[in-house]
């Protein structure tokens, strides 16, 4: 090995597999199979599937598809989509660490979300009453406050975050939009988390964040990406 090798390597040392989003990711995988095959025993053969908007059960299906189904979307993200992510171009060197981070956290909050769920099932089929839109309004908003914590150390990438054709072409419209997400998520969240206790709310606290984050992202970006181009070419423009 060269010098300049391990100059690289002080440089840019390889990231550790074993993150603390990776463990949690991890545990939430091995809890989910603990609790399909000590509950599966004492379920009735048929367990809750769906819900309408009021959270009152409107479908049933087969105990072993209901509880299984929430580990195998959990193995799916961990592994599969994961893998990918890792596999994927990359529209930048800088930052890789913080964007794998956030990919990971974000994966992290929608496996906690299948236990959670998976939780909630297996209680509702052993006759414990709980209110689902509450727990799912509360918990969504929570994964909103966290992302949006995190969002403005994203750099611009193909697989997490707000990938407008304006963010992707443009650095300073990527980090300018995902400041802006940052606060929207949070303050979203925050909305979410009030709604959660007023029952006529609920729903409104997801939909209303969700889109209202979205529009404003996309529309931000593309004037900021009018802005930014217009400022480059002026400075560009010899005469």
């Amino acid at each position: 090995m060269s010098a300049s090798d391990n100059e690289r390597e002080k440089i840019a040392p390889q990231p550790k597999t074993w993150t603390m989003p990776v463990v949690l990711m991890t545990t939430i995988l091995a809890l989910q199979l603990i609790i399909a095959i000590v509950t599966y025993p004492f379920l009735p053969d048929q367990v809750p599937s769906h819900w309408n908007a009021a959270g009152q059960v409107n479908s049933y299906a087969p105990k072993l598809i209901a509880i299984g189904l929430f580990p195998l979307i959990s193995f799916m993200l961990l592994v599969v989509l994961r893998g990918l992510v890792k596999m994927g171009p990359r529209l930048t060197r800088d930052g890789e660490s913080s964007n794998r981070f956030f990919i990971d956290i974000t994966l992290s909050g929608v496996m906690l979300l299948m236990l959670v769920l998976q939780l909630t099932v297996v209680a509702i089929s052993l006759g414990v009453k709980l209110d689902l839109p509450f727990v799912i309004c509360f918990v969504v908003s929570l994964f909103f406050i966290v992302l949006g914590n995190y969002m403005g150390k994203l750099r611009r990438n193909f697989w997490a975050g707000i990938r407008t054709p304006w963010t992707l072409t443009n650095d300073t419209t990527w980090e300018r939009t995902h400041r802006l997400g940052g606060w929207l998520f949070v303050v979203g969240g925050l909305f979410g988390l009030i709604a959660s206790f007023v029952p006529q709310l609920r729903f409104v606290g997801i939909i209303v964040p969700a889109i209202g984050v979205a529009v404003i992202s996309y529309v931000y970006s593309y004037i900021v990406y009018q802005r930014v181009t217009a400022h480059d070419s002026q400075h560009s423009d010899p005469f």
